[in-house]
This record gives structure tokens, C-alpha cells and sequence, in this order.
């Protein structure tokens, strides 16, 4: 069914199409632990290792391998990704394109022979040869015909709560092809000393696809201000120049629903820039640190310190052969070993 296009008023100023768009969405969420522990201390199923820092020993207790990679963020971030991530990322493309309009000729009228109604019902139109030259060029760009009615203001006040509700009267039974962009301007006949004057644009269904909601709230806005500078245009010269403005535009991509596209836009570059985040912290997280890499696993029962002979550093004694700071050779010592092996004392 046809369906407003914009209108305007000498008094009420513009108003815009009146379709609208919603859309919806739906969320969840997902959760998980990790069972890496490591501590100062020891706890069950842990095991010891050893680090310098400062020509200092210490220990770390942890039930997994310390100098390895933690790959277990980057496995959940992969699965919250594709759980949460990918399926929003998704829709909010989706919506993103599905904003942009990329217009087609429109069709219905090819091998059919074309009409292009122009009445001035109020005897006000002063060159309705460029009106109508106008109105051609627009259809051989768009396949859309216009058509230019004017009325008075009494011919609807009495019977119709608006222009816009005459105009779809007009629509549906003068253009069921619905393929039609119906202009109509009304103004009063009687002389109040205030011309309060209305336009209403009325299009098809089958228009849509070129004439969206921005294009047709452009030429409203641009026919509106036209008319309000009746010292420079009449009011047919006032749509053949909307007309002209528009249809070199009218072909070119451009937007369905301004305010879907930004929104999902803006969506769009948070679920990125979210998730490409999360992604650099979950590899920050699997890194070793630097004094882990060369930590060793100590299973020594008894713990012996001694400092270098040559640099001062600490480190601990059956655990190395050479200095762990300087890399000068440690001197032979007596140990006393358990059935292990462990060194248990230093004669």
C-alpha cells in the first residue's frame, strides 16, 4: 500500500516519512575456571621450582610447569569468541549492511506506455513544460513516474483529518500500480491574508527500493524551503528544481535507515575493538615471565645456600655445577644423599 513520503506546511513546517524499522537481538553468556595454581608455599599436588632474581634464590610451588605457555586462555578466549562474540559480531553486520540501500531501476513501467499527470486544479503553475521535463528525467533515471496534483484546501479539510490521509485516498484508487511518487500541494482558495499552504508526498510500494527514507526526507526538506521563498519560485518551479536536485542522487548508494546504520556501525567497531582486546590480554596472559624461563624443578629434601666466590650471588648448593649469575665453576662439595639422591646435608 503506498505510504507517506514527507510533507510540509506554511505553518507546520516539515514532517518526514513515518515507516520504521526495528530489529532485535538476544544475548548470553558463558563462564569457566582455571585449575593452574602457584604460591609461595607448598600446597597438595604442587611441586617446587627454582628462580634467581636479584642474585637471590627463590621458590615458587605450582601443579603445572611454570616455564611453559598457559594456552588455556587462548582456548577460552577462542570458544567465547565463537560463543558470544562471532554470532554478535554477525547480526551487527548484518545490520549494518542491511542499512545501506544499493538501488535498482525500477521496472514496472518497461514496455508499458507512461502517463505523467500534472493537475493544477488551482490555476497556479506558471511553466509545467519544465515540470514535466523534470518529472521525465527523473523516471528515465528511477523508473519511478511522479505525478503533480494541486488542490484546495477545502476540497479535503471537510472530509479527511489531513492532506497526508487525502493523498493516500488519491493513491490507492487513481495509482494502484504502485509504482507512482505522488506530489500534492493544497492551499486555500479564500483570501484570509495568510497562505496556508500544504504539500504531502505519497509514493508506492514498489518505489521503496529507490525512494528511502533520507532521499524522500531530502526532497521534503529541499521542496519545503523552496516554497517558502515564493518571491523567487512559484510552486511548480519549486518541485521541477526539487526534482532536478535529486535524481542525479537518487541511483547512488546511500542509506535505508540513517540511524540503524550508525547504531550497528558503532556496535559493529565496539564488538571489534572488544574482542581484539580481549585477544592481546589473552596472550599477555600466556606469556612466561622472564624470571620463570630458566626456572628448575627442586626436589631437594634439604635446602643448602652459598654465595660465589667470584660475583656474591646466592644459589643453591646440588643444583648447579657453575654459578647461575656469573657462570664461574662452583667448588666440589661433600654431600650426604638419601636413597633418592636428594642431598640431605653438606659435610
Amino acid at each position: 500500500m503506498p505510504h507517506s513520503s514527507g510533507g510540509s506546511s506554511h505553518s507546520g513546517g516539515s514532517h518526514h516519512s513515518s515507516s520504521s524499522r526495528s530489529s532485535s537481538r538476544s544475548s548470553g553468556s558463558s563462564g569457566g575456571g582455571s585449575s593452574r595454581r602457584s604460591s609461595s608455599k607448598p600446597f597438595e599436588g604442587s611441586k617446587r621450582y627454582l628462580y634467581y632474581k636479584d642474585s637471590k634464590p627463590y621458590f615458587v610451588y605450582s601443579n603445572y610447569d611454570i616455564r611453559k605457555k598457559d594456552m588455556s586462555m587462548i582456548a577460552c578466549w577462542i570458544m567465547t569468541f565463537v560463543m558470544f562474540f562471532l554470532p554478535f559480531l554477525a547480526g551487527t553486520v548484518f545490520c549494518t549492511y542491511d542499512a545501506v540501500n544499493f538501488p535498482k531501476k525500477i521496472q514496472y513501467f518497461k514496455n508499458k506506455s507512461v502517463e505523467f499527470i500534472i493537475e493544477d486544479n488551482l490555476g497556479i503553475f506558471e511553466n509545467e513544460k519544465d515540470l514535466k521535463r523534470s518529472m521525465k528525467d527523473f523516471y528515465k533515471e528511477t523508473g519511478i513516474v511522479p505525478a503533480v496534483i494541486t488542490v484546495s484546501n477545502e476540497t479535503w479539510n471537510n472530509d479527511y483529518s489531513s492532506l497526508e490521509a487525502y493523498a493516500y485516498d488519491v493513491s490507492v484508487n487513481r495509482f494502484p500500480d504502485e509504482a507512482h511518487w505522488l506530489i500534492i500541494y493544497s492551499e486555500s482558495i479564500k483570501d484570509n491574508g495568510f497562505n496556508d499552504w500544504y504539500c504531502e508526498g505519497m509514493q508506492g510500494d514498489r518505489t521503496d527500493p529507490v525512494i528511502t527514507g533520507p532521499r524522500g526526507d531530502e526532497f521534503t526538506d529541499s521542496l519545503y524551503k523552496r516554497l517558502l521563498q515564493r518571491d523567487k519560485y512559484s510552486v511548480d518551479e519549486a518541485i521541477a528544481e526539487t526534482f532536478d536536485q535529486l535524481t542525479p542522487k537518487m541511483m547512488k548508494v546511500g542509506l535505508k535507515n540513517t540511524l540503524q546504520f550508525y547504531v550497528f556501525l558503532i556496535m559493529t567497531v565496539l564488538l571489534l575493538a572488544g574482542s581484539a582486546l580481549t585477544l592481546v590480554w589473552s596472550i599477555n596472559k600466556t606469556k612466561v615471565p622472564e624470571i620463570y624461563k630458566n626456572a628448575k624443578p627442586c626436589e631437594l629434601k634439604a635446602v643448602y645456600q652459598e654465595p660465589c666466590n667470584f660475583c656474591g650471588g646466592v644459589f643453591i648448593i646440588g643444583m648447579h655445577t657453575e654459578c647461575p649469575h656469573c657462570g664461574a665453576a662452583i667448588p666440589a662439595h661433600h654431600y650426604m644423599k638419601d636413597a633418592n639422591g636428594n642431598v640431605v646435608q653438606i659435610m
